[in-house]
């Protein structure tokens, strides 16, 4: 199963770094481009809220096998593509498989193993989610430059064929399951809320934050969402639990883990393109300057999980986004001049960063929930964090393309566009810091009080035990 996830997970970001290739054969511009890597983790976040009822509901091997095969059918269908709209329903087809697959991988591996060893299970699912789509822009930038950017669909699709014949004979049902059935309406609404909402950005993209119609399918969206969470807090059933977040652990977690998403999703998209636009970078080169920190990070979850599992979320969280903030920071002050190894430094940094915080807070997530509420916690956990994600991705190649000001480059982008986004996304990794550190402190705090209370209440109780053990020794009194 790690092994075929891995083959889905790693298309989210195989046509990253052949963007410009793509955006060069369809003659569209920067914002239809993203839209395919963009639209890709969008899709991630609808499907994942639907894995829950899928999982409880289904057998997972046929649902294992049933969507590997369709990740294979999309890759075929994006491999003979004639036209962008082709290409964009193949990216979407294998949006929809990785979205189940990724959420089944990490609730079998919560059931193998004991609450104890979470973050260390978590930590190796990691390595394939983590690995996978960091690992895709080095990929995507040699078979570009080598062969083209159709051959990576006819790779991965192989590469899914492959491993769907091998899983047919080794992978098997496991956990019970029950004939429970789906809202309609929420699924509706949910869905075509985050449709709308997509859209509605992707047109502040193309025309401005002042567009009428893209403002409108925004505030429609907001409301159907709206309307959507105040129906599953009144369903004994809900699509998605949203009592779920009464817990503590559970609604501290998600906000941590989506502001991680967040950075991450945004600069995975922004430094390929900044490469190319800016220093003039082939796809290659671009790919192999972000191969160290798409070592990093895989490499370390497993380490950052027994971090987790040893002195808690707390660590993680403050080590995790003050290397953020460092990481981020960093790309504001560079320009043309700047040298690659300062880039591979940076990149690094910030993705050694994301590797403390992204399985840690999962795992931080379902710290307090029950067994029965694994499933819809994955699911929101994975819903939630892909969605924001790709917004974040979408909002910032706005601003980037906004603050350009159409400045040079093939896709219209400046330097001064790129500083401010990451501007901006270091500003958001630091607010995280500041709360935690300062929830942290706070925490600290009464900790201590509570120690110094204590001894004090235990000092005159002693004290009160002495004075009548002494005067029972004496003259006894009236």
């Amino acid at each position: 199963m790690l092994l075929g996830t891995f083959v889905a997970s790693v298309s989210q970001s195989m046509l990253t770094s052949a963007l410009p290739s793509v955006m060069h054969e369809f003659e569209i511009d920067a914002t239809l481009g993203q839209l395919l890597t963009t639209s890709y983790i969008y899709t991630l976040g609808i499907v994942g809220a639907f894995s829950a009822f899928l999982i409880v509901r289904c057998n997972v091997r046929h649902l294992f096998l049933g969507m590997l095969a369709l990740f294979a059918v999309g890759c075929a269908l994006a491999f003979f593509s004639m036209n962008y709209p082709l290409l964009l329903v193949g990216r979407l087809m294998q949006a929809c498989a990785t979205g189940v697959l990724m959420p089944l991988l990490q609730v079998i591996a919560l059931g193998i193993y004991p609450k104890s060893q979470h973050g260390q299970a978590l930590g190796l699912v990691g390595m394939v989610q983590g690995f996978a789509p960091v690992l895709g822009p080095t990929l995507s930038g040699v078979i570009t430059d080598a062969l083209g950017w159709r051959p990576i669909f006819a790779i991965l699709g192989t590469c899914a064929f492959i491993s769907l014949v091998g899983c047919s004979l080794v992978v098997r049902d496991v956990g019970e399951h029950e004939r429970i059935s789906v809202d309609v309406p929420s699924l509706v609404m949910y869905t075509l809320g985050l449709v709308m909402f997509m859209a509605g950005v992707t047109g502040w993209e193309q025309f401005g934050f002042f567009h009428g119609a893209s403002t409108m399918s925004v505030l429609v969206a907001v409301m159907l969402i709206a309307i959507f969470s105040a129906r599953q807090l009144g369903l004994d059933n809900p699509y998605l639990n949203l009592r779920l977040f009464s817990h503590k652990s559970f609604s501290q977690g998600m906000v941590l883990l989506c502001i991680a998403q967040f950075v991450m999703a945004a600069s995975a998209l922004q430094v390929p393109l900044y490469m190319q636009e800016i220093h003039g970078y082939s796809a290659t080169k671009s790919g192999l300057v972000l191969l160290v920190g798409a070592i990093c990070m895989p490499l370390l979850n497993p380490v950052t999980g027994r971090i987790y599992d040893r002195w808690g979320a707390k660590v993680n969280a403050i080590v995790g986004f003050f290397l953020l903030i460092l990481g981020t920071g960093s790309f504001v002050f560079f320009n043309d001049h700047t040298p690659a190894f300062m880039i591979v430094l940076m990149y690094a940094l910030r993705m050694t960063g994301v590797s403390f915080v992204l399985m840690p807070m999962t795992a931080y997530c379902m710290s307090e929930l029950e067994k029965k509420d694994t499933p819809q916690g994955t699911a929101m956990v994975n819903s939630f964090r892909q969605i924001i994600g790709s917004l974040g991705s979408s909002i910032m190649v706005a601003i980037v393309t906004i603050f350009s000001a159409g400045g040079g480059g093939t896709a219209g982008v400046t330097m001064y566009g790129f500083s401010v986004s990451f501007g901006i996304q270091a500003l958001v990794a630091a607010f995280a810091f500041v709360a935690v550190s300062a929830v942290s402190a706070l925490v600290g705090w009464r900790k201590h009080r509570r120690k110094v209370v204590a001894k004090r209440t235990y000092s005159v109780s002693t004290d009160v035990e002495e004075t009548t053990s002494s005067d029972e020794e004496g003259t006894p009194r009236a």
